[in-house]
């Protein structure tokens, strides 16, 4: 018996990433399957390995959850930022608050939303930007459109944000326009749990082009894959064995807390954005 457990003591015990990486590797041909013709996805693979070594708490969160976010990632031909640093989309983990366990979250940046509008190969330009107190900043709806902004030549310095605008043109010649007022965003941030805290205090501006991108994007000409993206931000999903698409949790069934647990260092948690290494 002495032997036995002897034995048992002198096993090598195996870390959260060896037992990840098997899990992974168990998975990959459904996660794969989903992948663009043109990924390449010997590097996702790898890719996916580091992704769950850089952000240690994804250890905490269920395989599942995990998988599922990879699965979401591949498919849409987004390598995961926490790698590439291109701030379009992160598997981040957060507290589930009913449970009380952790689940590895898919956030999708402002900037991969614009990436997938623009697949879609029937805009050919998209962008958001920011107006302050002090510039000179107009526009109108209706038959005639307008929107003119010319930025103060002040340094932005205390000048608080006014109004939040995207524009994207169309290969037809027409456009779409959409502009939110510091009011409009200020609604937005209220329905965050993570209102008085996190990105909202630390990146205001990038929340707030984040929500007006948002907002535009059903009635811009995306696929239903970019809409479905879209639709998907902020959500846990999951990979089970045995199936083959991820399970989509939506907020409303299962409460994330927005406070991430141990985000990437110089990444925003919500917007998905690098702020600084």
């Amino acid at each position: 018996m002495g032997a036995i457990s002897k034995a048992q003591a002198d096993k090598p015990v195996k870390s959260a990433q060896d037992m990840f990486r098997a899990q992974l590797e168990r998975s990959w041909p459904r996660i794969a399957a989903v992948a663009p013709k043109a990924m390449n996805k010997e590097r996702m693979f790898q890719l996916a390995l580091s992704a769950y070594n850089q952000t240690p708490d994804l250890a905490k969160c269920s395989t599942a959850s995990v998988l599922g976010c990879l699965m979401k990632c591949t498919a849409l031909g987004m390598e995961p930022s926490a790698v590439d640093g291109l701030g379009r989309a992160y598997i981040l983990p957060f507290r589930n608050r009913k449970t009380g366990g952790m689940e590895a979250t898919f956030i999708l940046g402002y900037k991969g939303m614009i990436d997938l509008a623009r697949r879609s190969g029937q805009l050919t330009d998209i962008s958001a930007r920011v107006v302050h107190e002090g510039d000179e900043f107009e526009y109108e709806y209706g038959l005639d459109e307008k929107l003119r902004h010319i930025p103060s030549t002040e340094p932005v310095g205390s000048r608080p944000l006014t109004h939040v605008y995207m524009v994207a043109h169309f290969k037809d010649g027409g456009h779409y326009i959409d502009v939110m007022t510091r009011e409009e965003v200020e609604a937005v941030r209220e329905r965050s749990k993570a209102k008085d805290y996190g990105p909202w205090k630390t990146d205001y501006e990038a929340m707030a082009m984040k929500s007006v991108i948002r907002r535009a994007f059903k009635f811009l000409p995306v696929s239903v894959e970019a809409a479905g993206a879209a639709g998907a931000d902020e959500t846990v999903q999951t990979l089970n064995e045995g199936e083959g698409e991820p399970i989509v949790a939506m907020p409303e069934v299962i409460e994330v807390e927005a406070q991430v647990a141990d985000a990437p260092e110089g990444v925003d948690p919500e917007t998905g954005e690098v702020t600084g290494a």
